[in-house]
C-alpha cells in the first residue's frame, strides 16, 4: 500500500506552479493515474484556484487552452491527451444549496468512473463532500481524493500551496 503524501509548495509564481505540478505529475505516474480522483480545491476568492487547474490542465491537455472559470458556466470538459479520459472542471461558487446542487447533475461528473473532477469551493457544501473528506470512509470510495488548499505568499502574485491526499 502507498503512503499518502502531503506537499506544501510555498511562495509560487503561476510559473512555478507549472514546474511543481509537473513534478507532481511525474512523480505519480505510472504508478498512480489521475483518472478516478477528486481534487478540491479551497482558498479565497481570487486565491488562485482556476489557476492551478489550468496549470494542470497545461500538462494533460496540452493542445486546448483552458477555456476559464466555470463559475458561469458550472462545468468545463476536457479530455486528456494521454488516456483520452475526462477531466471536470467544476466551480460551485454561484450554487446557492444543494438542492441546485443536485438539480444540475453536477454529482454525477464528480462520482463518474474513469473521470478526474477539480472542484473549486467544496466546502460550501460540506454534507456532500464529507463522504469524501473524511478519511474514515477512504476505503469505501471508489475515487482517490487530494484537497489543495491556497493561501496568499510573501508578495501579490505568489501563492502557497498545501495539497494533501486524503
Amino acid at each position: 500500500m502507498m503512503k499518502k503524501k502531503s506537499l506544501v509548495w510555498q511562495n509560487c509564481s503561476e510559473t512555478e506552479l507549472k514546474i511543481k505540478i509537473g513534478e507532481w505529475l511525474q512523480d505519480r505516474s505510472p504508478h498512480i493515474s489521475l483518472q478516478d480522483t477528486l481534487i478540491l480545491l479551497e482558498g479565497e476568492m481570487g486565491s488562485g484556484k482556476s489557476t492551478w487547474v489550468r496549470a494542470l490542465l497545461g500538462h494533460l491537455v496540452p493542445t486546448q487552452l483552458s477555456q476559464g472559470s466555470p463559475t458561469f458556466p458550472l462545468v468545463q470538459t476536457y479530455h486528456a491527451a494521454i488516456g483520452a479520459f475526462p477531466i471536470y472542471h467544476i466551480d460551485f461558487y454561484r450554487l446557492k444549496s444543494e438542492h441546485e446542487l443536485y438539480d444540475s447533475g453536477i454529482e454525477e461528473q464528480i462520482e463518474e468512473q474513469g473521470a478526474l473532477a477539480c472542484v473549486e469551493w467544496p466546502s460550501l457544501f460540506p454534507e456532500f463532500f464529507n463522504f469524501w473528506t473524511s478519511e474514515s470512509t477512504g476505503l469505501n470510495r471508489k475515487k482517490k481524493v487530494c484537497l489543495v488548499q491556497i493561501t496568499p505568499g510573501l508578495a501579490d502574485d505568489r501563492r502557497d500551496y498545501h495539497i494533501r491526499e486524503i
